[in-house]
């Protein structure tokens, strides 16, 4: 008998599958998951097919696959045990309130920072971290927070990981730079995940001092002249300080 160990064969391709899913890729025919996921086409569609009878795809009208309702409530109940979100809850309205703009949680999960949930101030600030976005950690604020807490070698793994799947390039030295200085002074100031945009960034940390993501608060560049930064910083460093501590206690992470 195989080792309990053994990989199953078909669940890890299922699972390339749904990973093959991104909110910048919603909908995806067979060709295209077959690209993706470097798997036969023959062995993406019976997969597929599968996948919608359990509900985890849902086949669309014209041939595409989007993913499956099931997978909210799947989603909700990780959400739910990690109580990243319950835990931010009040630092994250305080914040936005004491800082005067938009406040986001994201959750670490790989290299790449998932939105959970997040605090509107100005309905002429349009922001792309809406709910359940998933981006490449090096290129959000909140990912550049949680990342300045992995040491170099991790940084690099995860940084190029993302890179591969999403076919982007990255200057990683600047970015090793960047995540030092960060590292530093406790927060990161970033510009690179939207035009126009500053995010003041600081790093949450759950218990045994694992990092689970970061929190941030952005406005518009213009809007936050060069001696408020620090300011802005120490705010957004206190605020994640309280959810990692709410964490802590609620028995998250």
């Amino acid at each position: 008998m195989a080792a309990a160990t053994t990989q199953v064969g078909a669940v890890a391709k299922a699972a390339r599958i749904l990973r093959a899913f991104t909110p910048e890729r919603r909908v995806l025919t067979v060709r295209q998951v077959a690209d993706r996921t470097h798997l036969p086409r023959s062995t993406c569609h019976a997969l597929c097919s599968t996948l919608v009878e359990e509900d985890l795809l849902e086949r669309l009208p014209g041939g595409g696959y989007r993913l499956g309702d099931s997978l909210a409530d799947m989603g909700g109940q990780v959400i739910e045990r990690h109580g990243l979100v319950e835990a931010a809850s009040k630092p994250m309205r305080d914040l936005s309130r004491a800082a005067s703009g938009e406040v986001h949680l994201g959750q670490l999960v790989g290299s790449y920072v998932i939105y959970l949930t997040r605090i509107e101030a100005h309905r002429d600030l349009p922001m792309r971290n809406r709910l359940g976005l998933r981006a490449p950690a090096f290129a959000t604020g909140c990912g550049k927070a949680a990342l300045s807490c992995l040491d170099e070698e991790e940084v690099r793994s995860r940084v190029m990981t993302a890179c591969g799947e999403e076919d982007i390039e990255v200057d990683l030295e600047a970015l090793l730079v960047e995540l030092a200085e960060a590292r530093e002074q406790g927060y990161v100031v970033s510009s690179s995940f939207q035009r126009n945009r500053i995010s003041i960034a600081a790093p949450v940390i759950g218990r045994r001092g694992v990092i689970v993501g970061g929190l941030s608060i952005a406005r518009s560049a213009t809007s936050i002249p060069p001696e408020m930064v620090k300011r802005r910083g120490a705010a957004v460093i206190q605020a994640a300080q309280t959810v990692s501590a709410q964490l802590q206690s609620l028995g998250g992470r």
